[in-house]
């Protein structure tokens, strides 16, 4: 066991969660790696581990019954648990009519109903602590789109699911807040641009990027890494006033007051 601080990072295989596992691994962190059991999780650890302590757990995060185990097997391996990330979850774009039952419930399954287990399960653990929680929602949770349904929904509920836990937080003292990245450069981002650039006719995906910065009127794509160090702040000492609230981080891409 370590009397190390200990984070428990979801969908910390790759992009935003493998960026936020390097910064508080840095931070000097213990690193709980929460992923789909896949060479890149073990991969990941093994990097994270050269900066700090680091040990992976795989699981899929929309079997809910199995979490509160995983979270036991996390606190015995650390001997405490002092701040939840979670970044797990994507869901598929589409309009109206390209989504069916399955779209949807596949998507609520591991970004939504998974973080809300893995919070209830981490929550004893954090209030021994006085610890914290960031979650991943998305621009999309108040700026809606016609292609994006089921991830606005999802990120619109994550916000307001921690606004709603924000009171009982306060009483624990387990400090919440929401994060929501606009359009960050993750391979998700570049699948979209090769599919833009064969739509504008040219095929060039750097183009693509560049009109679709100037389109959304945005500073530029976001990196894991801007995230990341957003989370580094808002886990600390320093970010200790910040409690309830959503935080942008999309560019300029959210317009609205």
């Amino acid at each position: 066991m370590t009397a190390r601080k200990t984070a428990l990072i979801t969908g910390a295989s790759a992009g935003i969660g493998r960026a936020v596992a390097t910064e508080l691994a840095k931070a000097g962190y213990a690193i709980a790696l929460v992923a789909v059991d896949n060479p890149q999780l073990h991969e990941t650890t093994a990097e994270i581990d050269r900066l700090s302590q680091a040990q992976a757990f795989a699981a899929d995060l929309s079997r809910t019954s199995a979490i509160p185990e995983l979270v036991d097997n996390v606190v015995a391996a650390f001997g405490q648990l002092d701040v939840l990330v979670n970044c797990a979850g994507i869901s598929k774009r589409g309009a109206l009519d390209e989504l069916d039952d399955a779209d949807w419930q596949d998507g609520f399954a591991v970004k939504f109903f998974g973080t809300i287990a893995m919070i209830k399960a981490c929550w004893p653990h954090l209030k021994a602590q006085r610890g914290s929680i960031v979650t991943i929602a998305g621009a999309l949770g108040h700026t809606p789109s016609d292609t994006s349904l089921v991830g606005g929904a999802i990120c619109a509920a994550l916000i307001n699911y921690t606004k709603g836990i924000a009171e009982t937080g306060r009483r624990d003292g387990v400090r919440v807040n929401a994060l929501n990245p606009g359009w960050i450069d993750t391979g998700r981002l570049g699948s979209q641009l090769e599919q833009k650039a064969l739509a504008d006719g040219h095929g060039d995906t750097i183009r693509a990027g560049q009109d679709m910065i100037e389109e959304l009127k945005i500073l530029r794509f976001g990196q894991p890494e801007d995230v990341a160090r957003l989370i580094g702040f808002l886990v600390s000492d320093a970010g200790s006033f910040i409690h309830g609230t959503a935080i942008d981080i999309d560019g300029g891409l959210n317009k609205g007051v």
